[in-house]
């Protein structure tokens, strides 16, 4: 028996969903728990065996420390590295509406960049990400031959794949992190302490880390694609509570998640579609134009990253 299976089991019983990718389809431990991880825009889901995340959590630890003098650590030192060497979007963050000190940083650059068994971990969440998007798009009511047009290529290399750190500091009085939602399609995030709420109907859930799990939310291109469908999915709006500090004995807290949006090659997606099952596809949006919207009030004092 799986003894932290088994505990994650018993601390899904709080009524959110809880699953396990089992050759290529989402096992839900409630039988409807497909319809309810819709409706509610996330779901916990059993890490894949033999997943290593030593290397992601080394990096959430260590990439906002300066290198030590004489030596070399790979996990450290990564203030450096920002837009200006990366391009949009990547790099290095320091948030003054929030803790949060971040790093975004792309397939593209991942071998470049991260050490080697971060890149290999990257490589292997989102392999992990896309196949669970695969799993639900089979089970939504969207035609398998629309799903590149439809997901902006999110399912091929020539998707955006992105691996974000957040390292909360909590001697800065400031909010953990701003109300948002996810952009784009599938997010799997890396959670191991409390302080992630969700809201759901105007009021605010704490989603506490189960062990052995990963949370996986929908975000708005989903929402946006699926909202005239049978099987509408919604993207989860969530923030983190501010952070404490504490008597030293208890490391800061840290996140990191991977992303799957849309490409943001004009000539391989126009935007974000919606889909009707009578019409077909229709082109709302822009992506790029959209992702910065998301990213600007999400990160602003005076607004919130929703649509």
């Amino acid at each position: 028996m799986n003894t932290a299976w088994e505990q994650a089991r018993t601390a899904s019983r709080q009524g959110w969903q809880l699953a396990e990718l089992h050759h290529g389809g989402l096992a839900f431990t409630a039988e409807d728990g497909l319809r309810r991880a819709l409706e509610d825009g996330f779901f916990y889901v059993r890490r894949p065996a033999g997943l290593d995340l030593s290397a992601g959590d080394r990096f959430a630890r260590g990439f906002y420390l300066p290198a030590p003098r004489g030596h070399t650590d790979p996990y450290r030192g990564y203030r450096g590295w920002t837009s200006e060497q990366l391009g949009p979007r990547q790099g290095y963050f320091c948030r003054d509406a929030d803790q949060t000190e971040q790093f975004f940083l792309t397939s593209t650059w991942w071998n470049r960049v991260y050490p080697v068994a971060l890149a290999r971990q990257a490589e292997a969440m989102r392999d992990f990400a896309l196949d669970i998007q695969r799993a639900v798009l089979a089970r939504l009511d969207l035609p398998r031959e629309l799903w590149h047009e439809a997901t902006g290529h999110s399912l091929t290399p020539r998707g955006t794949h992105t691996l974000t750190f957040n390292h909360f500091r909590p001697e800065v009085a400031a909010r953990g992190l701003n109300i948002h939602k996810d952009s784009g399609w599938v997010t799997v995030l890396r959670s191991t302490e409390a302080g992630l709420e969700v809201d759901r109907d105007g009021d605010w859930y704490a989603i506490d880390p189960i062990p052995g799990t990963f949370i996986v939310n929908f975000g708005c291109a989903m929402e946006i694609l699926t909202r005239s469908t049978a099987t509408p999915v919604a993207a989860v709006a969530h923030r983190v509570v501010r952070q404490t500090r504490h008597d030293g004995a208890k490391p800061d807290r840290f996140s990191y998640a991977l992303f799957v949006d849309s490409s943001l090659d004009n000539s391989v997606c126009p935007g974000l579609f919606s889909y009707d099952p009578r019409t077909g596809l229709q082109l709302e949006t822009g992506f790029g134009d959209f992702l910065d919207d998301i990213l600007d009030n999400t990160y602003r004092h005076d607004t919130t990253g929703l649509y």
